[in-house]
């Protein structure tokens, strides 16, 4: 690597791309095992590295914390290498060495670090440390770098994500004087641009902006490495998002544990955290608030996409003007078009803000969000800057104002008034009412309810809701024995406040009923982490499953194609053998299997259990069946071995995914089931023969 490379390195972001520095791409000749599926050979390899995270210690904090690095392994083998990284503190007496992964040739791999200091820094300090990558059995490159300590201000942390055992990292800035006092602080969490990152934003929302002509991936390195910011009354956390991928599915769920993490780790007011983000951040500030209303006390979005069919020119141009050939798609717009869930927002303040002269996202997207909000009843106000461009986010965040306006926003808890919108049993609760059951599943649902103390009453509207579940310890006054009137129009129904839990009430015809206790029903049926689409596969832990049967190293080629996400996403998925996927993994996470029922094991354990299938030369979809050499598939559905847990079956996998945007421009759009013709790898680019949801109950 350049001797450059030290002033990244002590900014603790480092960014190695192609191109940009030519020594960082190192060719490594090396004598490697061979894989399943070839004889031994001698061949060249790669290594690029991409990102490298320290963390910042506090004040009197010994850790251990967690480092990381991202490199990519270009190889013509598909042999993945043993690779592991490792620290050693100056003056420290042990070599601090992470866990041993296998680096797949082509993919991004994270390795993780452990952190720890001999002892607790009574003061800021700085530690050289020297950070060693081993890469096969002979290789071992190494490094100088830095560990800092501070009270306050900036620090950069990073957490281990359930998805895929990954280390991931976060921006941070904590006030000064944040344990001195038995308080609660306010929380703001701030959501970056597209090509941007979490050191950037945070920098950028204290009014830091870039030099003129400066690019997000230089204006870090040109600060000096500690950026004096100015002094806030509060906590920000800038998650990282897994990239530049949009805040749905992985992305959101990066969000959602970092939120957890502070929460848990520093006193924050839970009724004081608020959100804003810039640009693709824009659109995650409403992705985050609209669909958790219960979480935040106010958004600001600032130039953010809203509108799906104008976000993307694939979407509109291909997806929505071949309804014919996707009949699905107008269900996927709408169950992500943000302006259906605009009611949400009737929790929290929003302040919206856009250039006119927007040439990436034009301000017809927040035009569109406050007619929504107004039809809903909330006025939320636009400030449109006249002679700005995309860079919105340069005067809303200028002198801090914006920052510590959030600071002061309080949540008004919903105890009187609840409105809501959702159809998903993902964002099925608000505060003291949640979604059981719709009457129609994938359609919006609506609740209007209110709560009279005085005379211990709630009175509902609601539309295609069928059960609901009501929380009374939410509810102030209210405690065990309690009776309790729910009404809904004419009906009324009395109830006793058991002693924990909540309250289940079905409606039928406008009828109130207590639900009875839940019977066991062998049927699997969609609920909240089990009902799609196939995006949902990726949004909680998962593993990656090839074959080893025959023609196993064309599954390994094909996960390795659907892995690849390209240069912007942030993700580094579990890939197993299907001869090391264990019960216990199977009981723990989603699967997504690659091959057939010849060629991975998995698929031929639970092949005659699946809603597509394979039949001798034929694969069978509920009443249809084409031929086996013809077609490729995508299709979730529960595990048959593993009924709790989700399997995404990708058969004759040969999409590109490096694309940009391949997440929010394809998955966010695929629903339970595609089944299309072999022979094109751009996504949606062969003739599609069935596409669609199963009902409720996993049926055609």
């Amino acid at each position: 690597m350049l001797d450059s490379l030290n002033s990244i390195l002590s900014n603790h972001f480092g960014l190695f791309r192609r191109g940009q520095m030519a020594r960082d791409l190192l060719t490594l000749f090396l004598f490697c095992a061979a894989n399943l599926f070839q004889a031994r050979e001698t061949y060249a390899m790669q290594a690029e590295f991409k990102y490298l995270d320290l963390p910042t210690f506090r004040t009197g904090e010994a850790g251990p914390l967690l480092g990381r690095i991202v490199l990519r392994i270009h190889s013509n083998d598909l042999t993945p290498v043993a690779a592991r990284a490792s620290l050693k503190i100056e003056g420290g007496k042990d070599v601090l060495t992470g866990e041993t992964r296998l680096a797949y040739p082509g993919l991004f791999t994270a390795l993780s670090f452990p952190v720890q200091l001999a002892q607790p820094s009574a003061e800021d300090q700085v530690y050289a440390a020297m950070l060693t990558v081993t890469i096969g059995e002979d290789l071992a490159l190494s490094r100088p770098v830095q560990i800092y300590v501070r009270g306050s201000g900036m620090f950069f942390r990073t957490y281990r994500s359930r998805i895929d055992d990954t280390v991931y990292p976060y921006a941070l800035y904590l006030p000064a004087g944040m344990d001195a006092a038995d308080r609660q602080w306010p929380l703001v969490v701030s959501l970056h641009g597209a090509y941007s990152n979490y050191a950037n934003n945070l920098k950028r929302l204290f009014g830091i902006g870039n030099r003129p002509g400066e690019p997000d991936e230089l204006a870090f390195f040109s600060l000096p490495v500690w950026p004096e910011l100015p002094p806030a009354a509060g906590i920000v956390v800038c998650p990282w998002g897994r990239g530049t991928m949009s805040y749905h599915g992985p992305g959101a769920r990066d969000v959602l544990d970092v939120l957890t993490i502070v929460r848990d780790s520093f006193p924050v007011d839970p009724e004081r955290i608020s959100v804003t983000g810039l640009s693709m951040g824009g659109n995650g500030t409403w992705e985050m608030s609209l669909r958790y209303p219960a979480i935040f006390s106010a958004a600001v979005p600032v130039c953010a996409p809203s509108d799906m069919s104008l976000v993307g020119g694939f979407t509109r141009d291909v997806l929505l003007k071949n309804e014919e050939r996707f009949p699905y798609i107008e269900k996927i717009i709408a169950q992500n078009q943000l302006s259906i869930w605009a009611a949400n927002a009737r929790a929290f303040p929003v302040q919206m803000y856009h250039g006119n002269d927007d040439p990436v996202v034009p301000v017809s997207h927040s035009e569109q969000m406050v007619e929504a909000l107004r039809r809903a009843g909330i006025e939320a106000p636009l400030t449109r800057f006249d002679n700005v461009g995309h860079n919105a986010w340069d005067p809303t965040y200028k002198n801090g104002e914006t920052l510590r306006r959030l600071l002061a926003a309080r949540r008004e808890k919903p105890q009187k008034e609840i409105y809501f919108t959702t159809c998903r049993y993902e964002n099925a609760r608000y505060d003291w009412l949640e979604i059981e059951r719709f009457e129609h599943y994938g359609d919006f649902a609506t609740i209007e309810a209110r709560w009279e103390p005085k005379t211990a009453a709630v009175s509902l509207t609601t539309g295609n809701v069928a059960l609901l579940k009501l929380y009374p310890a939410e509810l102030s006054g209210l405690k065990a024995g309690d009776k309790l009137t729910v009404s809904s129009g004419k009906s009324r129904l009395s109830l006793q406040v058991p002693q924990e839990g909540p309250l289940r009430i079905a409606l039928t015809n406008g009828k109130l009923t207590k639900a009875t206790d839940k019977t066991s029903d062998s049927r699997t049926i969609k609920k909240k982490g089990l009902e799609g689409p196939i995006y949902e596969a990726l949004s909680d832990r998962v593993l990656l499953v090839y074959g080893t049967g025959p023609e196993g190293e064309s599954t390994l080629r094909q996960l390795i194609r659907f892995s690849d996400w390209g240069e912007l996403p942030d993700v580094h998925f579990q890939i197993r053998p299907d001869s090391l996927v264990t019960e216990n993994d199977m009981l723990e996470s989603h699967l997504v299997l690659f091959g057939d029922e010849r060629s991975n094991k998995l698929i031929g354990r639970m092949n005659s259990l699946c809603p597509v299938r394979f039949e001798g030369e034929r694969v069978v979809a509920g009443k249809n069946s084409y031929a086996r050499d013809e077609v490729a598939f995508k299709c979730i559905f529960p595990n048959p071995l593993s009924p709790n847990r989700l399997v995404l079956l990708n058969y004759a996998e040969e999409w590109n995914y490096t694309s940009n945007w391949s997440f929010n421009g394809v998955f966010k759009l695929l629903p339970d089931y595609l089944i299309y013709r072999k022979g094109a790898d751009k996504p949606f680019g062969s003739e599609v023969l069935a596409a669609g949801f199963f009902d409720e109950r996993w049926q055609w």
